[in-house]
């Protein structure tokens, strides 16, 4: 709509959501004025689109230089535009603003600006100023009926208690803006026993397991740590989809991704191919080991519990000597004793580059 206002006009031209004060303003929002009309206000033509809690979504026009006729065609435009808005119920979800917000990230992401601050013109800037948690939703569903944005706002709002922004990004991609204070219950102050981390995975968790109950399919979730979006959403969003590639290559299985545990596969994953098959050589042939895989889960788990044999026991529900008896047969086929700091560094950094090799 914006840009063909423009291509009309030849005006800068954008859609914005008004606060409540302004609303009142204007269109006599909560007041026995209450109108749906267009108003020329300080050389700008304001076209209303929707309300919603007070606040008018509207399209403005550079009102210099446009004569009467096209003023008119203008007016005629936004209001067609207003009636289909109406129709197709972006007035209660709030959509358009969220695609709106979709076209520029994804646009910045594409020229790899990813410390490009939202301009004035995103009508959901005055909603990006404080703490925010951001999340990415990917499915992977090929067959069943796509999420619309209506049925997951809904869901999302059950969860977060209505204070959340869903903005559709790329097809079967949703970014998921929660406000930090309800992960923290509002206190600032760090509990010395629950860090932010874990907080958020635990929230990653519970979101996961609400949308695989209400959706068949598989679905990857990533989260980062608090940010200010009005600065910082689309560096955040490249951390979050560079975090569930690296999911997919490294952690098949798992769904839920978290940047802070994939320090050594960012690292892995950004060396050029024929290096990584180099020092994949030079390391060792653990081939046999990696592709069997019970050995390679124990591996997995054995690192995963930062070397610690009992509590890998726990968490393959199988017995200590069992474990060991593992651990031997990979020091009998490698000459590597994972127990030793030294030859679990290599074992895990061969592991990670037979991953990524493997997948090329």
């Amino acid at each position: 709509m914006r840009q063909k206002l423009e291509q009309l006009t030849g005006k800068r031209t954008g859609i914005k959501q008004l606060g409540r004060q302004h609303s009142a303003s204007l269109f006599g929002i909560g007041t026995d004025k209450d109108q749906e009309l267009p108003v020329i206000h300080e050389g700008y033509l304001w076209i209303p689109l929707y309300e919603n809690d007070g606040r008018v979504t509207a399209v403005w026009v550079e009102t210099e230089g446009l004569s009467p006729l096209e003023l008119e065609l203008v007016n005629y435009a936004g209001r067609n535009f207003a009636v289909a808005l109406k129709a197709t119920g972006f007035k209660e979800e709030g959509e358009m603003e969220a695609r709106q917000l979709s076209s520029w990230l994804n646009a910045q992401l594409e020229q790899e600006k990813d410390d490009a601050e939202i301009p004035d013109e995103i009508s959901l800037k005055g909603r990006l100023f404080g703490d925010m948690i951001p999340f990415m939703l990917v499915s992977e569903n090929v067959h069943n009926p796509q999420m619309t944005y209506r049925s997951l706002m809904k869901l999302l709002r059950s969860y977060f208690e209505n204070d959340v922004l869903l903005v559709p990004l790329q097809d079967k991609e949703w970014l998921i803006l929660a406000r930090k204070e309800l992960l923290t219950g509002g206190d600032d102050k760090e509990d010395e026993e629950e860090s932010a981390e874990d907080l958020l995975s635990q929230t990653s968790m519970g979101l996961h397991e609400l949308i695989a109950s209400e959706w068949v399919g598989v679905f990857h979730l990533a989260v980062s740590p608090a940010i200010i979006p009005v600065k910082g959403l689309t560096g955040a969003v490249a951390l979050l989809r560079e975090t569930i590639i690296l999911g997919r290559i490294f952690q098949v299985g798992d769904y839920i991704h978290l940047p802070w545990e994939l320090h050594m596969e960012r690292l892995v994953n950004s060396i050029p191919d024929d290096r990584r098959r180099q020092l994949l050589g030079q390391i060792g042939d653990y081939t046999a080991v990696l592709a069997d895989k019970e050995m390679l889960l124990t591996l997995e788990s054995f690192f995963e519990m930062d070397c610690n044999v009992s509590e890998t026991a726990k968490k393959l529900y199988i017995h200590r000597n069992t474990l060991l008896y593992r651990l031997d047969k990979i020091k009998q086929e490698t000459g590597a004793d994972v127990r030793s700091f030294g030859d679990a560094a290599i074992v895990k950094l061969a592991m990670l580059l037979y991953k990524v090799t493997k997948r090329k």
